[in-house]
């Protein structure tokens, strides 16, 4: 607005005080419709820019750290297991797998555990679980079509809570999205004492049943 007050009164000036021949008066009012048309366009305000914030990788749980809390479930969604309380005071084992009946988990993975339950028993341990990313319907079916009643239990971790706490999530988009990580860990009195995690999260190698050293 300054603008556009100062070209008129200097267009005012020029033509009266300066006698400025009549044939420059186009040019003069050319001056005054640009400095308008200018002035017309909306302030734009400074584009902010959106600022990206890293979000911290979620580290898995190491040896010597506590066995985080998380709610399993055992045979039933209804009969649920707080795994922290369920280990206090024992020695136990805890493996888990990408999917029940999974051709690895199901050919090599538990088979190995099943094989070795006496073995390892002997050695101190109070119970096996195997952990997955399934429903306890699917999980008990597992179970039973593998003979596992007293050998191994099975837990069910339907919403990942398990897994995002030890830091093991891991997505397969085969399996239909989020499961777990394969791993193998020994756990006493809430202690994890030893812990192997499959690199690639699905291989199967230093999680098998004879990596545990016992």
């Amino acid at each position: 607005m300054i603008n556009i007050i100062y070209y008129v009164i200097r267009i005012h000036y020029d033509l009266k005080i300066n006698s400025i021949p009549f044939c420059y008066l186009p040019i003069c009012f050319y001056l005054l419709a640009t400095a308008l048309k200018i002035s017309s366009v909306p302030f734009r305000t400074p584009v902010k820019f959106n600022t990206f914030h890293l979000s911290a990788v979620n580290m898995a749980v190491k040896v010597g750290d506590s066995l985080p809390s998380a709610e399993l479930h055992e045979d039933t969604p209804q009969t649920k297991i707080n795994i922290a309380e369920e280990v206090k005071g024992k020695k136990v084992v805890i493996f888990g797998v990408p999917g029940a009946f999974t051709p690895g988990c199901s050919a090599t993975h538990l088979p190995g555990y099943l094989e070795k339950a006496a073995e390892l028993k002997k050695k101190g341990i109070s119970e096996i679980f195997c952990v997955a990313v399934n429903d306890a319907f699917v999980m008990k079916a597992w179970g039973d079509h593998n003979k596992a009643e007293g050998k191994v239990r099975f837990l069910a971790d339907p919403n990942l809570e398990f897994a995002k706490k030890l830091g093991v999530e891991h997505e397969i988009p085969v399996l239909g999205g989020w499961r777990s990580k394969r791993y193998s860990m020994v756990v006493d009195d809430g202690k994890i004492t030893q812990l192997n995690i499959e690199p690639d999260g699905t291989g199967l190698s230093c999680s098998l049943a004879e990596g545990l050293k016992i």
